[in-house]
């Protein structure tokens, strides 16, 4: 499989139990630290897209790839790279979804003494920049745009029905809808 900087992933990360041999385990880092290079950024756009908030994102797309390096070093098999690191991304997004929304239930209310608002620029800037975009995306269910994200990055229907749990035909149906909606939403604007 190759990557959109044209260097090839792997197509399987194994490190045998017999050949933790010092040489080995630096071949296994760098292969995954060129793993990282490759897919850091559309693990992070996914994420980003996905929380809402780039810092969260970060810290996630770090814990997939920090999450690849220990399962690797521990001798499990991962078959699918990019598979692999995406469902595992898409796992640490859903459980920090379901985190926030369980803070979100008991956090006491917190107000700052400190104006964080943007100026009015700021926030024409903002608003014009991403009113179109969103005006369309956000006719989108969550697993359209799930998908959708994920086409973007480069994932093929298997890829996406595995990082999401769905059968392939699902896959084809949303994204279907979502092109028809985005398409249709485009001539709209």
């Amino acid at each position: 499989m190759r990557s959109a900087i044209g260097a090839a992933l792997p197509d399987e990360l194994v490190l045998d139990r017999e050949s933790s041999s010092t040489a080995s385990c630096e071949r296994m880092e760098q292969t995954v630290t060129e793993v990282f290079v490759m897919l850091r950024d559309p693990v992070y756009r996914y994420l980003s897209t996905m929380l809402h908030n780039p810092a969260e994102a970060e810290d996630l797309t770090q814990e997939a790839f920090l999450r690849l390096f220990t399962d690797v070093r521990r001798g499990r098999r991962v078959g699918n790279v990019r598979r692999w690191v995406f469902r595992v991304a898409h796992n640490l997004g859903i459980d920090l979804i379901r985190r926030r929304q369980a803070d979100d239930r008991t956090a006491p209310v917190q107000y700052s003494v400190y104006d964080l608002s943007p100026s009015a620029e700021e926030s024409l800037i903002e608003k014009e920049n991403s009113s179109m975009r969103n005006a369309v995306l956000d006719r989108l269910s969550v697993q359209e745009r799930l998908c959708f994200e994920l086409r973007a990055e480069g994932l093929r229907y298997r890829e996406i029905a595995e990082v999401l749990a769905l059968r392939i035909p699902t896959v084809q149906t949303l994204l279907g809808r979502a092109v028809k909606k985005i398409s249709g939403g485009c001539h709209e604007l």
